[in-house]
């Protein structure tokens, strides 16, 4: 016996599922612009806030260095170096945080496995 199924249920299926598919293309295509508008507002508001921090880091040295020059603890000089080492004081912290942090970047266990897999044995960098 031999059976086959009626061309109109055939052409149906298809267009069901071209109609499914196109449904489902303008979804991802609308949730896509979505979720590019909410990082392009994530990425504007994060330097927002960027520039108010620096602007109260900036604030917040400006009034030491004035506190100790009001109360004759040390000079202008003096109080201006001490800021600057501040300043750089943190910005090394944060160095030395970005270069710890940055190790994760290179996939160690996902390399790890790739090398058992395509047969690297026990090599290590």
């Amino acid at each position: 016996m031999h059976s086959v199924a009626p061309t109109g249920s055939i052409s149906s299926l298809i267009a069901s599922v071209r109609a499914l598919g196109g449904r489902f293309l303008t979804l991802v295509t609308l949730e896509g612009k979505q979720a590019g508008l909410s990082l392009a507002w994530m990425l504007g508001l994060a330097l927002a806030a960027a520039v108010l921090a620096i602007t109260g880091w900036i604030a917040l040295l400006a009034c030491v260095v004035l506190a100790l020059v009001q109360n004759d603890i040390v000079g202008w000089g003096w109080a201006l170096s001490i800021a600057a080492l501040l300043s750089f004081a943190g910005a090394g912290g944060l160095v030395f945080m970005v270069i710890q942090r940055s190790r994760y970047l290179l996939f160690p266990a996902t390399r790890r496995q790739l090398r058992r897999i395509c047969g690297g044995g026990n090599q290590h960098e």
